[in-house]
C-alpha cells in the first residue's frame, strides 16, 4: 500500500450515498431532521437548583423583594396618571385587573417627591408675591418638610385606614379567607391608587401662586373633584361590598377635598387685608396705650 502524501490528506473527497428508490448514487443532506439536544447531569442539577431558588421566599430586607414593585414601563405609568385625573376613564374592573395584579410604587414615589418640591417652591413664590414690597423677605426652607410630612402621612395613613375599615366591614363568617381577600384590595394597591391620585395637584400647585382668592378656591374645587371622582370610580367595586358604603364614599371625598383646601390655605392663600375700620381702631388703641404709658412715666 502506497503511503498517503500530504496533498492526499489535505484534499476534499466526495462520498456518494445510495438512493434506494432510484438505485443511483446521490449526495443528499436532510436539513429538516430534528436536532436532538442532550443535557448532562450537571445541567439538570443546575436547573433544579435555580427552580429551588425561585421557589424560596425572598427576604423583605433584600433589594430583590422590592424590585417587583417597580416593574412597570412608561406607558403603564402614563396610563395610570391619566386615569387618576379623568373621571370615568377607568373601567369597572380596573382595580381588580390592572392595579391588583401589578401594584407599583414607581409612579407614586415620583409623584409624591415631585409634589413635595412643587408645593414648597410654589409656596415660596406665593409668599414672595404677597410680600413684594418687603425687602427683608427670605426663602422658607421649612415648607419642604411641612409639605413632605402632610403628603407622606396622607398617602400612607388614609389608605391604611381605608384598608382596615374594608377588612372589618366586609368580613363575614360565611366567606372563606380567599373570597374575603378577593373582595378587599390589598394595602399596597390602595397606596398605589392614592399615590397616583395626587398627580393632579402638581400643576394645580403652580396655578395656586396666582394671588386671587376666587381662582384659588376654584382650583381647589376642580382638582379635588376630578381627582376625587376618579379615585372613587376606581375604588367603587370594593367600597360597594362594605356595609357602610355611603359613609366610605363621603369620607373618601371629604378627605381628598380637605387635603386640597389645606394645601391652598397653608401654603398659598394670602391673609385677608385689614379693613379701614380695623386699621383705624388699631391706630386709636395704640395711641391711647402710648399716651397712658407716657403719663405714667411722667408721674
Amino acid at each position: 500500500m502506497d503511503a498517503a502524501t500530504a496533498d492526499d490528506l489535505l484534499s476534499f473527497k466526495e462520498f456518494p450515498l445510495m438512493n434506494e428508490a432510484s438505485g443511483s448514487q446521490s449526495a443528499q443532506i436532510n436539513i429538516n431532521s430534528p436536532q436532538r439536544t442532550f443535557s448532562s447531569p450537571d445541567d439538570e442539577d443546575e436547573a433544579t437548583q435555580q427552580g429551588d431558588k425561585s421557589a424560596k421566599t425572598v427576604s423583605i430586607f433584600s433589594f430583590e423583594y422590592y424590585q417587583k414593585f417597580f416593574d412597570v414601563d412608561t406607558m403603564i405609568v402614563v396610563d395610570r396618571i391619566a386615569t387618576s385625573m379623568i373621571p370615568k376613564r377607568a373601567p369597572a374592573n380596573y382595580l381588580k385587573l390592572n392595579i391588583a395584579t401589578n401594584p407599583d410604587m414607581y409612579g407614586p414615589v415620583w409623584i409624591v417627591l415631585t409634589l413635595i418640591f412643587t408645593i414648597a417652591i410654589s409656596g415660596n413664590m406665593a409668599s414672595y408675591l404677597q410680600n413684594a414690597g418687603d425687602h427683608h423677605w427670605r426663602y422658607n426652607f421649612h415648607l419642604v418638610s411641612y409639605s413632605a410630612t402632610a403628603i407622606i402621612l396622607y398617602t400612607i395613613l388614609v389608605p391604611s385606614a381605608l384598608w382596615g375599615f374594608l377588612k372589618w366591614s366586609v368580613h363575614s363568617n360565611e366567606l372563606d379567607l380567599e373570597e374575603e381577600e378577593s373582595l378587599t384590595p390589598s394595602l399596597l394597591s390602595l397606596i398605589c391608587i392614592y399615590g397616583y391620585s395626587l398627580a393632579i395637584y402638581i400643576p394645580v400647585s403652580v396655578l395656586w401662586t396666582v394671588q386671587v382668592s376666587l381662582i384659588q378656591w376654584l382650583l381647589v374645587i376642580t382638582g379635588a373633584f376630578l381627582s376625587g371622582f376618579a379615585l372613587l370610580t376606581i375604588l367603587m367595586p370594593a367600597v360597594k361590598k362594605s356595609k357602610y358604603s355611603l359613609f366610605l364614599v363621603l369620607a373618601i371625598e371629604l378627605a381628598h377635598f380637605a387635603l386640597a383646601a389645606g394645601f391652598m390655605l397653608y401654603f398659598f392663600h394670602a391673609p385677608d387685608a385689614e379693613t379701614p375700620v380695623e386699621t383705624h381702631v388699631q391706630k386709636v388703641t395704640s395711641s391711647v396705650v402710648l399716651n397712658t404709658t407716657m403719663q405714667s412715666k411722667s408721674a
